[in-house]
């Protein structure tokens, strides 16, 4: 592995995707270079209390300031680039990226250059997600629409993370009603669902529904392996 490729992984929101992360990761390096080889990551991880509730209080600016000093705590240890465990503070990027002078890997311009082809993809996340502008206002330079489950659809979507999927809970009443969401995303033209919460990974899967999925974390995990062992991403690439 070439030196200087370490990666620093904002994490905690929650343990749980920051778990799946660090064994993503992990398992995505072993895989490609064999042997008892392991990611070179440090996890910064804050404590998700504070970060549940500053985001209940829509205090953002807040949160971003967390994220940022986290950032550059990462920086000063060493690490050559940073990433964020978690789709929902990506609403806090700039605020990151301003902290730091290492690259941030961005998650949403590596799904982005993975949705080539579509015009129309329907997202499944947090509440603070799928009420933001943080997918329609990236996607749209490509011509993609984004589709958001209903109101009612939204909250529950919302709720099974934050009350069982982020304390490792998996109920089959709530794959089911994922799984109702997810089809009627698809009946309103979603050519794809985007999963954009890592912890729906724990409750439903390609097998599960008949449209095609994308998870955002395996799509981030992809990349930020690759920039791990040396392999330079670009933007574009594959359009």
């Amino acid at each position: 592995m070439s030196e200087g490729r370490r990666l620093g992984l904002l994490g905690g929101m929650s343990w749980t995707s920051t778990q799946t992360y660090y064994r993503w990761l992990n398992e995505g390096v072993q895989a490609r270079r064999g042997g008892h080889a392991s990611a070179p990551v440090t996890v910064h991880s804050v404590d998700f209390a504070e970060v549940e509730a500053q985001q209940r209080d829509g205090d953002w600016a807040a949160a971003g300031a967390l994220l940022a000093r986290a950032a550059a705590d990462l920086e000063r240890g060493g690490c050559d680039a940073v990433a964020l465990a978690t789709n929902t503070m990506h609403v806090v990027a700039d605020e990151i990226r301003a902290a730091i002078s290492v690259p941030f890997l961005d998650l949403i311009d590596y799904v982005g250059d993975r949705l080539t082809g579509l015009d129309r993809v329907g997202l499944l996340g947090t509440g603070y997600t799928m009420a933001s502008d943080l997918y329609p206002k990236r996607l749209a330079p490509l011509g993609i629409e984004v589709l958001v489950p209903s109101a009612p659809d939204a909250a529950l979507v919302h709720q099974v993370i934050y009350d069982e999927l982020v304390h490792d809970v998996v109920r089959p009443e709530s794959r089911a009603a994922y799984q109702r969401v997810i089809a009627e995303l698809a009946a309103r033209g979603a050519q794809t669902v985007l999963l954009a919460c890592t912890e729906i990974d724990l409750l439903v899967g390609a097998a599960d529904v008949d449209v095609p999925l994308l998870d955002t974390t395996r799509i981030h995990c992809d990349a930020l392996i690759d920039f791990m062992l040396g392999i330079d991403f670009t933007l574009g690439a594959a359009r």
